[in-house]
Order: structure tokens, then sequence, then C-alpha cells
């Protein structure tokens, strides 16, 4: 806050001086010569003012982008975790096993960790939907994947993946029998 306020004052100073420049160049000064030497000047301090604040501008953009690249990077662990749990539970259950193993009860915890952290609040407010959803839909096995669905295209969504609705994502997972059955 402190450090814009000092750069507005600098600027309007700084313009107020060139502006001054001008004038007296153009309206107070008779010889030709010095009317030439006065404006030179002031083009060459706005020419290196120009230089100095695109260089500034530049960097300033580049921080901004590797922090942008930084945040997705995080976000994209996190979610990985999601996409681990998701694809252990779907595991176990093709093996006649108990879905929540210890590995997939890790990767959750580890991904709401994450989800604390990185997670948009949209992207919170959808995963609390799809948890109370899970209960909601137990024993329906085309709710449940379309419940998952809608959060893992908002997943993608906060990875910055634009996708429409009539992608079903679950239908990755779902081997060719299983889709035929279900109707996906």
């Amino acid at each position: 806050m402190t450090k814009s306020i000092f750069i507005n004052i600098w600027l309007f100073i700084l313009i107020l001086i060139l502006v001054s420049l001008s004038v007296w160049g153009i309206f107070y000064i008779d010889d030709l010569e010095l009317k030439i030497s006065v404006l030179g000047i002031v083009a060459l301090i706005v020419a290196a003012f120009t230089s100095v604040m695109t260089v500034n501008i530049n960097n300033k953009k580049t921080r901004e982008r590797e922090y942008e690249l930084h945040i997705l990077k995080e976000k994209q662990k996190v979610c990985e975790h999601f996409y681990n749990a998701i694809f252990e539970i779907f595991k176990n259950v093709k093996n006649n096993r108990d879905g929540l193993s210890k590995k997939t009860i890790e990767e959750m915890s580890l991904f709401k960790k994450g989800l604390m952290n990185w997670g948009s609040e949209e992207l919170i407010e959808k995963y609390i939907e799809y948890e109370d959803n899970l209960e909601i839909y137990k024993g329906n096995t085309s709710g449940i994947l379309n419940n998952a669905d809608d959060f893992l295209r908002e997943m993608r969504k906060e990875l910055g993946f634009k996708d429409s609705k009539s992608l079903k994502l679950m239908t990755l997972i779902l081997s060719a029998e299983a889709r035929t059955e279900l109707g996906q």
C-alpha cells in the first residue's frame, strides 16, 4: 500500500516536471536551439522512463506467471491424491476387496489437506457436496458415478480445463462391460 502511494506521488511529480519543462521550453524560451535542447531533454527523460517501466512491468508479469504456475503445480499434486484414491477404490472393488484400504484413506487424507491449502472455495464446496452425496446415493451405482463425475469436472475446471457437460470422465475408469451395463 505504502509502496503504491510512493510510486503514484513520484509519477505525479515526474509528469509535473516534464509538463513544466515542455511549457517553459515552448512558451518562455525564444531561442530555437534552446527550445530544441529543452524538448530533447524532455523526450530523453520520457524515453528513459518508458524503458524502465517496460522492464519493471515485464518482470512483474514474469513473477506473476511463475507464481500461477507454482500454484497450478501444487493443485495438480492435490488432485493426484484424489485420483489415486479413486483408482485404488475401483481396483479394490474389482478384486472383491474392501474399497477403503489404508492406502485409500491415506490418499484421501492427503487430498483433504492439500484441498485446504490449494483448493478454491468453489472446489471445497463441491467436494463437501460430493462427500454428502455419497451417503445419499449409497447403493445407487449410477448416482455415485454421476456424483463423482460432477466433482471430477469441477477439479478439472480448477486446473484450467473447460469440459462440456456431455463429457463423462468416470467412463474412463469403467470397463466396456460396465459402461454398457450402466448405459454410460
